[in-house]
């Protein structure tokens, strides 16, 4: 019996704790949003830089009243740079779903009111121990020191005066009193007089001195006013100072027992005004209609033919940004290149992975980094006796601050591009997640300029692994004649940086430092 209770008891409890939850029902499971931590932004100039992470690869777009961009991100740090929108713009950061991940308000707080001239200065005032807080009394007018009186020329000395009797005399003679003054009579102790001075002659009083001969020279008597002139100059020409003979220069050799020049090491060539910018340019000033059509050259060349033949006869130059390896491989497309104007840019040797997720690789050390730039610039000089123009871009987009501060010592700038004007014109079908046919490249591109164009840097690449007839160079040259009826002009990166008020390196001063360098790898 007593068994059969403590069953029943324990059933009752169990039954008493059972709790029926349903499940959650598939659709109020929130997708996890691709996000990672805090989204930020900060001025950079006249940029705005977004800087999050993402857990998965994903496409962001940022929308707002002036501004609406779309990017592709993978999985890591994202560092977004873009023109800044007007003071008090608002923009949404979301995925290309919807799902919001940033609100971010563009506001700076203003600047202090400029105050000029120096600060008044206060007296300051001691700490009182209770009471109201006193205010300082307002600041005095400083004293303007006295002008000192101008020394006036000294006139004749009058016949010696009588000899003066000192203080300190009259004090030893008790009787005696100063003329015109108490007689003194405080003991205070007064300081020693202080030894007179020399007395100064003047010129009527030298010319009476006897003249003493000094043993061994030649005695020269001063010659009086009223000497005639020539005597006069004569025997004052006597005094003037001995005059060495005079050395004569020792022979120059000719130029060629000259010595070499000192050639500067890489990484300390002549400063310029760029210098320590960390310049990234990725837009052009707004207002002009202009836009720049740039070019990377890696490794192959499917397309560039065809880009040199459309930008030919529209008399179009542009800027190309070729790598060592490419040319090395092209010679002859160089060439051509160069004979037709264009701009020719540093893309590095050999098209490196600087630093990936906008991080620098360790192992890419300024002298290595430097090294690549010099090197591809070599590649030309040995090709065409020239080096290259003063512009480098960072291969996949990958560089810091630091980075270009590296490349602005070798007279380098560097040119990025704007914000969603990457064409990704490589890519073919086989990258599925990056591809977008021809047709749709030149589409976007039209859509861009009719929304913000002004000052757009397009990139586009001279290799492509499309098939004929999904190449966007097929459309580029209709899309430039429609873009010239509305206005539109093509325009290099040196002329956009020239309007910008940049300064811009001589890129012949760079030949001593290509010398430099390989003299110092032999």
């Amino acid at each position: 019996m007593k068994l059969r209770s403590t069953a029943l008891l324990l059933l009752m409890l169990v039954a008493c704790g059972r709790t029926d939850r349903p499940a959650a029902a598939p659709s109020q499971i929130a997708s996890p949003l691709p996000s990672v931590g805090a989204w930020t932004w900060h001025p950079l100039g006249g940029l705005a830089v977004i800087e999050g992470e993402v857990s998965e690869n994903t496409e962001l777009v940022l929308e707002g009243r002036s501004i609406r961009e779309r990017r592709f991100a993978e999985i890591g740090p994202v560092r977004w740079e873009f023109f800044r929108p007007p003071a008090g713009e608002s923009a949404v950061l979301r995925t290309a779903d919807g799902r919001e991940l940033a609100r971010f308000e563009f506001s700076l707080p203003s600047p202090p009111p400029k105050v000029s001239g120096p600060p008044p200065i206060l007296a300051r005032q001691p700490t009182l121990p209770s009471g109201p807080v006193v205010a300082p009394p307002p600041p005095q007018p400083q004293p303007q020191p006295k002008p000192q009186p101008q020394p006036q020329p000294k006139p004749e000395p009058e016949p010696p005066a009588p000899r003066a009797v000192t203080e300190a005399r009259l004090r030893n003679h008790p009787e005696t009193a100063l003329p015109a003054r108490k007689a003194v009579s405080a003991p205070t102790p007064l300081p020693e007089p202080e030894p007179p001075a020399p007395k100064i002659r003047t010129e009527v009083q030298l010319r009476n001195l006897p003249v003493t001969p000094i043993p061994g020279r030649k005695s020269v008597a001063i010659p009086s006013a009223t000497e005639a002139p020539r005597e006069v100059a004569r025997r004052a020409s006597l005094f003037s100072p001995i005059t060495p003979a005079p050395v004569a220069p020792k022979p120059v050799p000719p130029p060629a027992a000259m010595v070499t020049p000192v050639v500067p090491l890489p990484g300390t060539p002549t400063a310029w005004p760029g210098m320590g910018e960390a310049l990234n340019l990725t837009r052009g000033p707004g207002g002009q209609k202009r836009i720049l059509l740039s070019f990377d050259g890696g490794s192959t060349s499917e397309v560039a033919t065809e880009v040199l033949d459309l930008l030919k006869a529209r008399h179009v130059r542009t800027t190309l940004f070729l790598t060592g390896a490419f040319i090395q491989r092209y010679p002859a497309l160089v060439k051509r290149m160069a004979g037709e104007g264009h701009e020719l840019g540093n893309h590095t040797m050999n098209h490196p992975h600087f630093a990936p997720g906008m991080k620098r690789d360790p192992k890419w050390t300024r002298e290595r980094f430097q090294k690549e730039l010099l090197d591809a610039d070599a590649a030309l000089v040995r090709l065409l006796g020239r080096p290259m123009d003063p512009y480098w871009r960072a291969p996949y987009g990958e560089h810091t601050a630091e980075i270009r501060r590296w490349a602005e010592e070798l007279g380098y700038r560097h040119v990025g591009w704007s914000e969603g004007a990457d064409t990704l014109d490589w890519a073919g079908p086989k990258d599925r997640r990056l591809y977008r046919s021809g047709e749709a490249i030149v589409a976007r591109l039209e859509k861009r300029l009719g929304r913000d164009g002004d000052g757009l840097i397009v990139l586009m690449h001279l290799g492509s692994a499309r098939e004929l007839g999904d190449r966007p160079t097929e459309g580029l040259g209709a899309f430039m004649d429609r873009a010239r009826q509305e206005g539109w002009s093509f325009v290099t990166a040196g002329a956009i940086l020239h309007d910008l008020g940049k300064p811009v390196w001589n890129p012949h001063q760079r030949l001593a430092l290509l010398s430099g360098s390989h003299a110092s790898t032999r």
